[in-house]
């Protein structure tokens, strides 16, 4: 992995914790967005806009095929 997918991973992580209220270490790579995260589609627009207004580029991102914490960083770095 390069080190841009490692800085990305470790934003959008640290982002996600302060979103959900929950330590970012409590994020794991395979965790499931809706499933474990327990985020609901409402959710899940929210932090892209969070994202958004941090200047990453959400466009890539669809959020229907997304559906763990890894396919997420994945989406977002894909097409830099």
């Amino acid at each position: 992995m390069d080190s841009d997918f490692d800085k990305t991973k470790q934003i959008v992580k640290n982002e996600l914790a302060s979103f959900l209220g929950v330590d970012s270490g409590d994020i794991e790579d395979d965790f499931l967005l809706k499933e474990d995260l327990h985020m609901k589609a409402s959710d899940l627009t929210d932090f892209m806009e969070v994202l958004t207004r941090m200047n990453l580029d959400t466009s890539g991102v669809d959020l229907t095929e997304t559906e763990t914490f890894s396919d997420l960083v994945e989406a977002l770095t894909s097409h830099q």
